[in-house]
């Protein structure tokens, strides 16, 4: 019987944060959701979204890939993961928010609970340097947690 456990995560100001596992006891991969809404910087309607989202998508995996690298443990196998960027550019304009989600699956060499000790520290710093080096530094877009 599979057992999913989902943890939401309270402490960013713009960026609303879940993660979880669709099996907690063995783990093959853990999701990570990062949703917000966002707001175009500039009044500028000949910018193509459509290729500033793709610029976004590849500047999250890059992140990703990078920091996995860099944490170089034997938890997460950093060739192994999967992005899912949601953004509709169809009703993108200035002034106007859209809802953004962003998932990232990320599989396990090793087997931990999301919520274990050994691996918290871990997600906690894949979540800030994602949330730092994606989307803080963004040119085009501005982050709320909320609509309004």
């Amino acid at each position: 019987m599979k057992t999913g456990k989902e943890l939401k995560i309270d402490s960013f100001k713009n960026y609303n944060v879940v993660v979880g596992s669709v099996n907690n006891k063995i783990p093959k991969a853990i999701f990570i959701n990062i949703s917000s809404w966002v707001e175009p910087k500039d009044n500028d309607d000949d910018l193509n979204y459509t290729r500033i989202i793709k610029e976004l998508h590849k500047k999250i995996k890059q992140t990703i890939y990078n920091h996995l690298d860099k944490l170089n443990s034997n938890i997460f196998n950093r060739d192994r993961t999967i992005v899912d960027l949601d953004i509709r550019e169809s009703g993108i304009k200035f002034g106007k928010r859209s809802f953004m989600s962003c998932e990232i699956t990320i599989f396990l060499d090793n087997e931990y609970p999301i919520n274990s000790e050994i691996i918290k520290p871990y997600l906690d710093s894949i979540i800030n340097n994602m949330i730092d080096v994606s989307f803080k530094t963004n040119k085009c877009f501005n982050f709320y947690k909320k609509k309004k």
